[in-house]
């Protein structure tokens, strides 16, 4: 019998990387020049991430690149807020632990609206496994700078452990790069979410294209 995949499955199996846009970090440029630049590198997947305040600017912000990402027949990914996410028209939210509970945001979001989860230990993961979920983010595998309060590093062992326990698309989050990534997922990861690596010593939209591509090829290889 032929297992049907979702779309952020089959986004992760054409490029396994899940870049996340964050609103702090990254070279002085316009946000849809950094998000096309990934986009044209190859990547199918892409989050928007504001940890501060949120404002117009962010919304209208968000909706523009919601608008590009589906242009470029992407899956445009919200952190943190679902209603965010339900504004601007985003193929989806991905909640932390702390955030509205996943059930929640599944009565708030329109069908068939991505759901992705967060999980740092084992007993998180059993627990999202009864959760109306789309897909599991599992870490920080490695150190993380990206985060105020980061948890606790697990290591590519609780990547391992995750993958016996499900079958839903994983995602290895935490000080990911070129050099580590390959690792995860081998360690049964699905994709590998970068922030950072994508963004680091890049100052022109073909710096970060060329970053992007190179992270790329080195997951494929």
């Amino acid at each position: 019998m032929e297992i049907l995949l979702s779309s952020i499955a089959v986004a992760f199996r054409a490029a396994p990387v899940y870049a996340i846009y964050d609103t702090q970090s990254g070279p002085a440029l316009p946000a849809r020049e950094i998000v096309s630049a990934w986009l044209r590198a190859g990547i199918r997947v892409i989050q928007y991430r504001h940890k501060d305040t949120l404002r117009r600017i962010h919304f209208e912000e968000c909706q523009e690149l919601s608008e590009l990402v589906h242009r470029e027949g992407g899956i445009f990914i919200v952190d943190d807020r679902a209603d965010l996410a339900l504004f601007s028209n985003a193929d989806g939210v991905h909640l932390g632990q702390d955030d509205l509970p996943p059930d929640a945001a599944r009565k708030l979001l329109p069908t068939p609206a991505i759901i992705g989860f967060s999980t740092h230990n084992l007993l998180q993961i059993r627990e999202a496994a009864a959760m109306p979920i789309d897909y599991l983010a599992v870490g920080p595998v490695y150190a993380t700078a990206t985060k105020a309060n980061p948890d606790p590093v697990v290591g590519t062992g609780l990547v391992k452990e995750a993958r016996k326990l499900t079958d839903l698309p994983l995602v290895a989050i935490g000080g990911m790069g070129g050099a580590n990534a390959s690792s995860v997922l081998k360690a049964g990861a699905d994709a590998v979410a970068v922030i950072s690596g994508l963004v680091v010593n890049c100052r022109t939209t073909g710096e970060l294209e060329t970053q992007a591509r190179e992270i790329l090829t080195s997951l494929r290889t």
